[in-house]
């Protein structure tokens, strides 16, 4: 189970930690900031929705900026100026909120935010990569995503011990969270050379198109992300206007996804290991195939929730694969680099998964749209697979 989480090295689990202090932080405030403009300030919701796309395609195209960037400055420099900067814009986000600021005002915070925030993958798996070898990277990356998990837990939980607290003032709680995680950044030493190039440009990215492996990785990744995406924000929304379902029940499906994941992701790595990372992909590709089936033939709260479930184990299987796999297939010069391109890809997947999906449920019938997302974990499986080398 533990197998090989023990073993990392010291590091690695200063790595996590920090990654669950500054997941608590964010989840403390920016989960409510949508309720908050629309029930309390009483904005559009269209308006609202279209802020958050406009955060997502920021962060997503600041994957692969951060991921070029870190390999010039540093990992370590990189994680405490991001988190530094995002420290401070939390604050001003509470300022903004407590002022009652207008909505461009707030908007401008949020955007900035979602860059700061994109700025934390790379440089981080970059420093899990240099850290440890690949037979231990799914371990590590695992050890990360229960970090991630247990601070996506613990931020709303806080909050709920302190229901009389104005919205403005958690962010300067919030805020200093995030100092503190970059105190714990700040004892790393850096890892990695730092390299020098010439100036960064967007026609950077036609340099990966020579790496035909890499491409095809992306290709999948598409696909599987929007797929991914679904059960976190259109599979709510089916949940309570189709099949029925009230708050508490919407809710106890992330409560059983959250508890699944803190359980089983250190366990799943020994599973991962055996299967490689290429075929807990393609495990976790075609498991969202039959998951999805499976929601578009709900009849209500337990056929659902076991929906959720095979979701879940298949979101353990497959992610902290994804990452490792990244890593693997990037030079050992340019790991954030491609670490960046691939949380780019992903971010626009996830960004534009809720669209696909709205269209699909909106557009055919509710069971046939969820059917019919089903078919993109097959596109992604058949790209993730290993090609056998032609003789």
């Amino acid at each position: 189970m533990l197998g090989q989480a023990p073993e990392l090295d010291r590091r690695i689990w200063l790595l996590a930690a920090t990654r669950f202090v500054v997941t608590a932080g964010f989840a403390a405030v920016m989960p409510f900031l949508a309720l908050h403009l629309a029930v309390e300030r009483h904005y559009a919701i269209l308006r609202i929705g279209l802020l958050w796309t406009v955060v997502g395609l920021v962060s997503a195209s600041m994957q692969w900026v951060a991921g070029q960037v870190t390999e010039r400055m540093g990992r370590r420099r990189v994680l405490l100026v991001a988190m530094l900067l995002r420290s401070v814009n939390l604050a001003l986000l509470g300022w903004a909120i407590g002022a009652r600021a207008s909505f461009s005002w707030i908007a401008l915070l949020c955007i900035v935010n979602g860059g700061m925030r994109a700025f934390y993958d790379p440089a981080a798996s970059a420093l899990v990569a240099a850290l440890c070898p690949r037979d231990k990277r799914v371990a590590a990356f695992s050890l990360h995503r229960v970090g991630s998990s247990l601070g996506w837990a613990a931020g709303p939980l806080a909050i709920t011990f302190a229901p009389e607290a104005a919205y403005s003032t958690i962010f300067y709680v919030a805020a200093p969270i995030t100092l503190i995680a970059a105190a714990a950044v700040a004892l790393l030493p850096d890892s990695g050379k730092v390299t020098r190039r010439t100036r960064l440009r967007w026609s950077q990215l036609a340099e990966f198109r020579r790496d035909r492996k890499f491409v095809r990785f992306l290709l999948a990744t598409l696909p599987f992300f929007v797929l991914q995406t679904q059960m976190y924000h259109m599979l709510p929304l089916y949940a309570a206007k189709y099949l029925g379902l009230d708050r508490t029940q919407v809710g106890s499906l992330f409560v059983v996804n959250g508890i699944l994941v803190v359980l089983l992701q250190l366990p799943a790595v020994e599973l991962i290991r055996r299967v490689g990372t290429a075929g807990a992909l393609v495990i976790g590709s075609l498991g969202y195939v039959v998951a999805y089936v499976g929601v578009g033939l709900a009849s209500g709260y337990l056929t659902l929730l076991s929906c959720v479930v095979l979701g879940t184990l298949c979101e353990i299987a497959a992610v902290p694969a994804h990452q490792a796999r990244v890593t693997a297939l990037a030079p050992i010069d340019n790991v954030a680099g491609y670490v960046g391109l691939g949380g780019l890809v992903q971010g626009i997947a996830q960004t534009s998964g809720p669209i696909v999906g709205s269209c699909l449920i909106e557009l055919t019938s509710p069971s046939i749209g969820w059917i019919l997302l089903a078919l993109l974990g097959v596109s992604a499986a058949l790209g993730f697979r290993r090609r056998r080398p032609v003789r």
